[in-house]
């Protein structure tokens, strides 16, 4: 492999780097030798994983190199080796070797990383930190489904040693597989082979592990890194796809309550009780008995004892309206009435984790509610409260509610269900929000770490990182991207192809013309791009009201006969069967798709995680900006207190900026779909006029900013993309001289989303024809609203438009879509081919009708008209008679359908549309005709139209 060095360091990396990959590793180098925080963007496709994997091991090594060289010749100097280490402050001692922590959003994505370390030189113990959701392989724990019961029957099992899984893994732990890098996945099978247990497994190899992976929610959540016995002292901190470690942080320090989980915890008390006092320490049919040495019935009434009176105390908290802000210290002062304080909170803690381990052993766990859930998030509140110093408390804000009580949700409070016997209808919520990601991160540095590593693809904008974090990150860097300029083009559009301003505003993202103009602008992109489009939403409300509308009228249907449609649902398992289906449908389209679209919503599921390389994205369309809703009371709270924040601290970020980053770090994310490997090409489109703000253009990734092209009218755009499109697909076309059978659809894509690994090569050659341009609709110009009557020539055209109302419009009329209503989808097997009408008409009434279409051309007010009228007359009457003598009686009644449609909708692009579907198979040649008709500003459209033909 090159060998090759930065900043002193010699990193082995798999190929010859770029420019940008050196610049990476580089700056990661640096913040390690200076023992310093960085926060690095490097676009999806520049190798960013393997950068970090190669650059952090081989700084590691060389660390190592200096420790062993001090350890055996203190007084012998290597030139350039203390410089390499980072040991450059005279007097300075090294201490342990830094162990390596790499957190990442899901196990799917630790397994990519896991596979890209395979691929360097470099060969670390790993270990990979799963739950035992994953890793169990226990047959009786593995069927509980619910988590904390799993976890107690385990410990259970471990504890009498009646686990074969878990005996045996102190006997085959040292086995010579256990020194290889392995994923989740392959720890999994390798366990299952040697029958030990996987979750053990992993946690033996945790304590002689060089770099450890997991989800970076175990990681920020102490409670987790505690039960897992992950230590943060010494180590380098690596959080990837970190673009929403603010987010998660703050979560992770947050908690809420209701009186209805109180009210669960009560009745658990109560089968708590039942348990010990039916089994008094005998052994229940599961072969688990309960000792009351470990939990006595006192406990268990103590503590029932205290959710009561908790109850009675939460159900007296006042309530503004539907909600508002109280105390911070409401709950904590709640909780010490009841005498739940620091010194009580260890004891109630011990008896609340012993209840849990008594109902996880019950027989037919007949609990209430998510009782695991309710208990530990107790605890954990507790902590949070009562554990908590002055300074963290002004970090969190403290708000209460009432909600409308579900029905169809068990129970109401003990005290109103056995006492008062009066079921309420609103249900008392309290939310403590944590609205300071830097607590987690603070604790991070307190902990003693080397170093904290934040990276993505996305994380512009940068500036808020240190200020909401609040830690310094002296090491930044924004990467261009490793692609050539011609392999991306980003497009921002502000107008429909009828004119109409492109606007997701609240007040206009319900308006039916533009309603009408996405769509129909939308279809017009869809016959330029091949393969697999994207289209992301600001919200689920906006995606499903959008989608209904365009389903009211033909829009939706158009769009089915271009491409498959699918939209992103709200449930995982729903997700990845759909995702299954995008993917079949990218590859082998049928019905004579050109390819698939998945409609999908910024912040969803579809905007991060999912690779949608090569052919299954060829174009990322966004259609508005996805701020958080303003009415939502939390984000209201959040941006009230920045805005106090911003007067004492002169670095915070203050509300509105708060509410701007959000909207853009989610524009970002989903932009970075388009691009995932050198070799691959598309485009991004932003169809809203906000996006060619310049304060909008700033916020782009720098990779994609300089790109940027802001179209104030809709040809433009749509020229720019036909020109792209065009170049790549005749690209891909060359390149497929060499190849290949059509590679099989990833099979573990049913259970995780990003499985998407197919190149252009991957394709039969005829997949990658140049899209029909044929139907595509070119620059229009919108005219002005009014038409006036002139007497300057006669045409068919313009008769039609005078026929009807004086507003002109390329759009087809739709009616009007409630904000408040969504109507029901209708399959796509029923929009997609709708049966077509045709009335047999007899010879008489064929001439009668051509007879009238004749009449409108020649209307009394064009009599008066000059020599060139006269002479557009003749060639209209020509026209007419070649029709009669081409057209047959049905094919006539389409064409009268055509014209009566565009009378009444004045649309030329679905005048263009029908025509080309008429005349185009046996009668192309009259196409050419109706240019005798057109608007001389309207003749230029109709050529290029001609000429992609082939009839100019």
């Amino acid at each position: 492999m090159p060998l090759f060095t930065v900043n002193s360091v010699d990193v082995d990396f798999p190929f010859s780097p770029y420019r940008c990959q050196e610049d990476y590793m580089g700056h990661v180098v640096k913040a390690l030798q200076l023992k310093q925080n960085a926060i690095l963007e490097s676009p999806t496709g520049t190798g960013k994983t393997l950068c970090l994997l190669c650059s952090v091991l081989a700084w590691r090594l060389t660390y190592i190199a200096k420790l062993q060289l001090e350890g055996v010749a203190a007084n012998v100097n290597i030139p350039g080796l203390d410089e390499a280490a980072g040991n450059n402050q005279p007097g300075d001692r090294f201490h342990a070797i830094p162990k390596i922590i790499y957190a990442s959003r899901t196990h799917s994505q630790i397994s990519q990383v896991v596979n890209e370390l395979k691929n360097t030189i470099y060969k670390p113990k790993v270990s990979v930190i799963g739950s035992r959701d994953q890793l169990c392989l226990h047959p009786k724990v593995m069927k509980i489904e619910n988590s904390m019961a799993k976890i107690h029957t385990c410990r259970a099992k471990v504890k009498g040693r009646s686990c074969v899984h878990y005996t045996n893994v102190d006997k085959k732990i040292n086995d010579a597989i256990f020194n290889e890098i392995l994923d989740i996945e392959e720890l999994v099978s390798v366990s299952k082979e040697k029958t030990m247990c996987p979750y053990y497994s992993s946690r033996e190899l945790l304590r002689r592990a060089d770099i450890i992976f997991m989800p970076y929610n175990y990681l920020i959540d102490s409670k987790t890194r505690e039960r897992q016995n992950i230590t943060l002292e010494n180590s380098i901190v690596i959080f990837d796809e970190a673009h929403n470690i603010e987010k998660v942080c703050e979560e992770s320090y947050s908690f809420e309550i209701t009186s209805l989980d109180i009210a669960n915890c009560i009745e658990n008390c109560q089968l708590t009780l039942q348990r010990i006092l039916d089994e008094d320490g005998s052994t229940d049919t599961s072969g688990q008995s309960v000792d009351n040495n470990e939990l006595t019935k006192e406990d268990v009434l103590t503590m029932k004892a205290i959710f009561l009176s908790l109850e009675r105390e939460f159900n007296k908290l006042e309530v503004k309206g539907s909600g508002s802000i109280i105390d911070k210290s409401t709950f904590k002062n709640l909780l010490m009435s009841i005498n739940v304080n620091q010194e009580t909170k260890g004891l109630i803690t011990e008896v609340l984790q012993k209840m849990e381990s008594v109902l996880s052993l019950s027989s037919g766990n007949k609990l209430v509610g998510n009782t695991f859930v309710v208990l530990s998030n107790f605890m954990q509140i507790l902590h949070l409260t009562l554990d908590q110093n002055e300074s963290s408390k002004q970090q969190y804000v403290c708000y209460v509610s009432k909600e409308k009580k579900d029905p169809r949700k068990k129970g109401s409070t003990w005290v109103d269900k056995n006492i008062e016997s009066v079921a309420p209808v609103f249900i008392t919520k309290l939310s403590y929000w944590c609205f300071s990601p830097g607590l987690a991160m603070e604790e991070f540095v307190r902990s003693g770490v080397y170093s904290i590593i934040l990276t993505s693809g996305t994380l512009s904008p940068l500036n808020s990182f240190s200020s909401e974090l609040r830690i310094p990150f002296p090491i930044t860097l924004q990467n261009p991207h490793v692609i050539q300029p011609e392999q991306i083009s980003v497009q921002i559009i502000c107008k429909g192809c009828d004119g109409v301003e492109f606007l997701s505003t609240y007040n206009n993202r319900n308006n039916p013309k533009y309603l009408s103009s996405l769509g129909n602008s939308i279809v017009n992109l869809l016959r330029l791009i091949p393969n697999g489009v994207l289209v992301f939403f600001p919200s689920y409300g906006v995606m499903n009201n959008t989608i209904a509308s365009w389903q009211a009228s033909n829009i939706y249907s158009r769009m089915l006969k271009i491409k498959h449609c699918f939209t992103e649902p709200r449930s995982k398992n729903e997700m990845a069967t759909m995702m299954s289906e995008f993917d079949e449908k990218v590859r082998n389209p049928t019905d004579g798709a050109t390819g698939a679209i998945l409609f999908a919503v910024c912040r969803g599921k579809a905007s991060e995680g999912i690779d949608f390389a090569d052919m299954h994205g060829r174009a990322v369309i966004i259609t508005g900006l996805p701020f958080p809703p303003k009415n939502d009371p939390k984000v209201n709270a959040k941006m009230n207190f920045l805005d106090q924040q911003k007067r004492n601290r002169n670095d915070s970020l203050n509300g509105q900026e708060w509410y701007i980053q959000q909207s853009s770090r989610a524009v970002n994310q989903a932009v970075g779909r388009v691009i995932r490997h050198k070799d691959d090409f598309g485009a991004v489109i932003f169809m809203d006029k906000r996006f060619s703000f310049r304060s909008n253009i700033d916020e782009l990734p720098k990779w994609a900013r300089g790109f940027a092209k802001v179209n104030e009218q809709f040809g433009s755009g749509l020229r720019e993309l036909s020109l792209f499109f065009k170049r790549h697909v005749s690209r891909v076309i060359e390149k497929e001289s060499e190849i290949v059978e059509p590679a099989k659809s990833s099979s573990r894509l049913s259970n995780m989303y990003d499985a998407f690994r197919s190149t252009e090569k991957d394709l039969p050659k005829e997949r990658f024809a140049a899209p029909n341009l044929d139907d595509s609709t070119h620059e229009f110009t919108p005219p002005p609203k009014k038409i006036a009557r002139t007497n300057k020539r006669a045409s068919l055209l313009t008769s039609l438009n005078d026929a009807g109302s004086s507003d002109f419009s390329f759009a087809p009329s739709m009616s009007p879509v409630s904000s408040r209503t969504t109507t029901e989808y209708k399959t796509p097997e029923a929009l997609r081919n709708p049966k077509r009408k045709i009335r047999i008409v007899s010879k008489k009434e064929k001439e009668n009708d051509l007879g009238t279409l004749s009449q409108v051309t020649t209307s009394d007010e064009f009599k008066e008209g000059s020599n060139k009228n006269r002479s557009d007359r003749t060639q209209s009457q020509n026209f007419s008679a070649q029709l009669k003598s081409a057209l047959s009686n049905d094919e006539y009644d389409v064409f009268k359908t055509i014209v009566k449609d565009y009378r009444a909708e004045r649309n030329m692009v679905k005048l263009i549309e029908h025509l080309t579907e008429l005349f185009m198979k046996n009668h192309k040649e009259l196409l050419k005709g109706f240019r005798t008709f057109l608007k001389d500003k309207d003749k230029a459209t109709f050529d290029v139209f001609l000429a992609e033909k082939g009839l100019l």
